[in-house]
């Protein structure tokens, strides 16, 4: 069995017999791994608190064709934020945007922007800051990289602007027009395109609330959508 190693990022764990953990990896170079680590709950582990969702660690494992889990050997922290995410509403925050990636990214496909992404975001997270902004952010950031998320600018029917004048979106279709042309699906207000464009343009740390929580209600409610549409199924962590 060949030794690897790569930079992963913990998505999620599951507790397997007595000792054991099931820790599915988000790795920069291999895409998702799933990995068995072996007596990672019992006290004296050798893994510590490297399996903490959302920790970025340099993972070393060993697989073999005819198995579906790799071996996991060592977990090194690169980074962790478990100490300083221990609030509630940052807590939950990182553990829906670790379940995104989960739920979008397949096995073994790698995607170094969305790894970068979610980097990003993680070392984003603040009290102070906004976490349900970070959560719009990712959302709207995760489905533009898998090419599930509308990016058209002015109507194609009309031409006009959709920041002017807002826009609807027709989810069996798949299709943005602005509320001249269509009047049915999904309403998207100006304020809400025009935060959009500041989101394509800014970094997660320097992403501001924006002037109204109306405008967070209403893209939290079109990307659940888009992730309904798209996973046809609810997620659990969007409910927390």
């Amino acid at each position: 069995m060949p030794v690897r190693r790569a930079l992963a990022t913990v998505l999620r764990t599951y507790k397997v017999g007595e000792a054991d953990k099931i820790v599915v990896f988000f790795t920069l170079p291999y895409g998702k791994l799933r990995g068995m680590a072996r007596a990672a709950r019992r006290m004296r582990s050798r893994f510590g608190g490297s399996l903490e969702i959302g920790t970025e660690v340099e993972l070393t494992f060993f697989e073999k064709e005819s198995r579906e889990l790799v071996s996991v050997d060592r977990c090194d922290i690169v980074r962790s934020r478990f100490s300083e995410l221990g609030e509630p509403i940052l807590a939950s925050t990182l553990g829906y945007v670790t379940d995104l990636v989960d739920q979008f990214v397949l096995e073994r496909e790698a995607n170094t922007r969305l790894y970068r992404l979610l980097r990003a975001t993680i070392e984003a997270l603040d009290v102070d800051a906004s976490p349900e902004t970070k959560a719009r952010y990712f959302e709207a950031w995760l489905l533009r990289l898998v090419g599930f998320y509308p990016r058209r600018k002015t109507c194609p029917s009309c031409g006009r602007a959709f920041t002017d004048e807002g826009a609807r979106y027709l989810l069996t279709e798949q299709r943005l027009e602005c509320q001249r042309c269509l009047d049915s699906g999904i309403l998207l207000s100006p304020k809400a395109l025009q935060y959009l464009e500041v989101m394509w343009k800014t970094a997660p740390k320097a992403m501001a609330p924006p002037e109204t929580e109306d405008v967070l209600r209403e893209l939290g409610s079109f990307h659940y959508r888009l992730m309904q549409e798209q996973l046809e199924k609810d997620l659990k962590s969007h409910q927390v």
